[in-house]
């Protein structure tokens, strides 16, 4: 008994902890930071340090309050150990294994040590999960303190002091990514609502404390930039952020009702085929429970059909349903395992349409099915082997192998990406000046092509220096004027320097070139 307490208390997290570390960590400073998000939060943070304001954040050395700081703030610290990609993700990383244990966590209270295990590793095999903990942004960290909530509200049934960290998670939630933060709140006042809960709920003095911790935790910053930026802080914060990607696409990230669908195919590819099922087999199991249990099927529901509402769509915007969506998966196996008729169907269907659709999760040339295979034929004969004429359980085991060995390879890439052309000609154009920063024009002549060549975000966090992008030839006169200017354009631009300037090559890394123009005409 000791030992199984100790197992479900400290041993499996350890496992899973040191599993998930190497799932998020191995190799985590290889291939350079990406345009544009990502090297946006790394170089907001390193110019923590050059203006020594944490309140007041600066991005190109201007002012910047378009998001939440708390990624931001967790970041710059860790610069002291080195200003590099690592570091910048590293944030991310560790909220990667924190949500793996927290699904692990969830899955057990509601189902059981083997759901929890089970809910982990589906999380695990999740390539856009896997590819989101790898990626210096903020939502991991959304999503680690928006799982965090729901745990903590699974746990109010122990004692109402946990309405506390409700709150206090719900707070960090919003101090990462604004208005993102609050659905997880409203998943649980909807899940209230459904278990018929909601009025008693509200008659505890320790939800209240719980939402007067969350504004301790969330007002102070956003009163502080009001202060200091007026009206312009909402609108730009508020306005532009969130309202502006409700009614509209931004940055050509548009699509339809059936966008996110697509997405959940391929980035939560093969568990996709039976969430449908898995939803069904819950609610069949569930439908009277007043537990609290439904939290975990209304929250991503609501992420998912929040998402689908608003105009700009981007994969990133339903990570958080993962993880509700393993511990369904999760759930789902068990039944089946323990032969349920409906489970064992969904399971079955699931494989049939996840190998029907393997050609259209990865590159057509990939070997994905013969190995995959082949290491399934394997675990099948060790598996049949040791359940002995078990064929529900072989039959399991072979699905979840299958699933397993598909996604291993398909998410190889995430571990051996390499640098970009930019990282070169930006160490190369940091290298050319010393001191005080000095401004650097990244010039793209054709308009049409500027989402192709606009690397100035990751530009301006190798190089160390604010980054002015400029856009057509009237353009750059405008900018550069009579003086001597460092420039990096595409190697395909340099015969659209107008011939007022002549321009002289330092450093060639195609498609990128850097050098620097001199007027010779018209000062």
């Amino acid at each position: 008994m000791r030992s199984s307490r100790w197992l479900d208390r400290f041993g499996v997290p350890a496992m899973l902890a040191g599993a998930s570390g190497l799932l998020f960590f191995g190799n985590l400073g290889r291939g350079s930071l990406q345009d544009w998000d990502e090297a946006t939060y790394a170089e907001i943070a390193r110019e923590i340090g050059v203006f020594h304001d944490w309140i007041h954040l600066h991005w190109n050395y201007l002012p910047w309050f378009n998001k939440a700081p708390l990624y931001i703030w967790l970041t710059a610290p860790l610069y002291t150990f080195g200003v590099n990609a690592f570091w910048a993700r590293a944030v991310s990383a560790l909220a990667g294994v924190g949500v793996i244990l927290l699904s692990y966590a969830i899955g057990k209270r509601l189902y059981g040590r083997p759901v929890g295990v089970g809910s982990a590793i589906v999380l695990g095999s999740c390539y856009q999960f896997i590819a989101a903990g790898r990626f210096g942004t903020s939502d991991m960290l959304l999503t680690l303190f928006l799982y965090a909530g729901l745990y903590a509200y699974l746990r109010t049934d122990k004692g109402p002091s946990w309405w506390y960290a409700v709150g206090i998670f719900a707070g960090l939630a919003i101090m990462t990514k604004g208005p993102a933060g609050l659905v997880g709140p409203a998943a649980i006042g909807v899940t209230l609502l459904v278990d018929r809960r909601f009025l008693s709920a509200l008659r505890t003095r320790h939800l209240w404390g719980g939402l007067a911790a969350a504004l301790a935790i969330a007002l102070p910053w956003h009163i502080a930039s009001y202060v200091q930026y007026g009206p312009a802080f909402f609108n730009q914060y508020l306005g532009n952020m969130v309202v502006g990607r409700v009614g509209q696409s931004i940055e050509g990230h548009t699509g339809n009702a059936l966008t996110y669908v697509a997405y959940l195919r391929n980035q939560f590819f093969p568990w996709a085929y039976v969430v449908p099922l898995a939803l069904l087999v819950f609610a069949r199991d569930r439908l009277r429970a007043r537990d609290g249990s439904w939290v975990i099927v209304v929250f991503p529901a609501m992420v998912f059909a929040l998402y689908t509402l608003v105009q700009t769509k981007l994969v990133w915007y339903i990570l958080p349903i993962y993880p509700a969506l393993a511990i369904l998966v999760a759930a789902l196996l068990l039944r089946a395992v323990k032969g349920d008729v409906l489970a064992l169907a969904a399971v079955g269907l699931g494989a049939v349409a996840a190998v029907v659709s393997v050609p259209h999760a990865v590159t057509p040339d990939s070997p994905v099915l013969v190995v995959a295979f082949a290491g399934v034929a394997t675990l099948l004969l060790a598996h049949s082997w040791a359940v002995k004429g078990a064929p529900g359980r072989a039959a399991v085991g072979v699905v979840v192998a299958f699933f397993l060995a598909t996604v291993a390879i398909r998410a190889s890439d995430l571990y051996t990406a390499g640098d970009l052309p930019v990282v070169s000609i930006a160490q190369t154009a940091r290298a050319a000046v010393s001191g005080k920063p000095v401004g650097l024009v990244l010039f793209i002549a054709d308009p049409e092509q500027v989402m192709d060549f606009d690397v100035s975000h990751s530009l301006l966090f190798y190089s160390h220096r604010p980054v002015q992008l400029t856009v057509g030839a009237a353009a750059f006169e405008q900018t550069v004027g009579c003086r001597v200017q460092d420039i990096v354009l595409p190697v395909k631009d340099v015969p659209s320097v107008p011939p007022r300037y002549q321009f002289s090559a330092v450093r060639k890394k195609p498609p990128l070139i850097h050098g620097a123009v001199v007027p010779v005409a018209g000062c």
